[in-house]
């Protein structure tokens, strides 16, 4: 059974955010442009330490959790090219938020998230209209929700969202 609907545990627009969640000032200014630049280059193929083009301090509340992530190459530790990460930040929708209308969206969001905090998704949250947003705060939780109670909030409003979009579809209103 396909149940639709989106579950969003990131739900803002790249350029809403790139100041504030730079590694400095300076790259949340010029970074962007250019990573952009370099893309169309031979430097496409360079790649970029994930800790130089973010602030990947802030990913885990949890300084033990963040040393492991950070040594991990395939997560935090990871590097990728000019060309994905010009990419990513020149990224456009293909449906604008205000269009959006194939199924509810229920956000995730870690209440002590340093990374990505609430503010820098609501401009992009009020922008849907046509399809219900439900936010729910992951209380003391960081970026990553390896925080209780969050992780289990979390873990508790998925299955929930999960299993009332299976009921709508069965032409039940809402489960408890």
């Amino acid at each position: 059974m396909s149940v639709p609907s989106l579950c969003a545990r990131r739900s803002i627009c790249p350029g809403n955010r790139r100041l504030e969640t730079a590694l400095n000032p300076f790259m949340g200014r010029v970074g962007g442009p250019m990573l952009n630049f370099a893309a169309k280059t031979p430097l496409k193929c360079v790649r970029m330490p994930m800790t130089v083009a973010s602030k990947m301090s802030a990913l885990v509340n949890n300084e033990d959790a963040l040393k492991v992530w950070l040594s991990d190459k395939r997560s935090a530790g990871n590097a990728m090219t000019m060309a994905f990460l010009g990419s990513y930040l020149s990224y456009q929708p293909v449906t604008e938020p205000e269009d959006f209308n194939v199924c509810p969206i229920l956000l995730t969001q870690p209440a002590v998230d340093r990374w990505t905090p609430l503010h820098l998704s609501e401009p992009f949250l009020k922008r849907i209209q046509k399809v219900p947003v439900n936010v729910v705060m992951l209380e003391s939780a960081g970026h990553y929700p390896l925080e209780q109670p969050g992780l289990s909030q979390m873990v508790d409003a998925i299955d929930a969202f999960y299993r009332n979009g299976a009921a709508r579809q069965q032409g039940i209103e809402w489960l408890p």
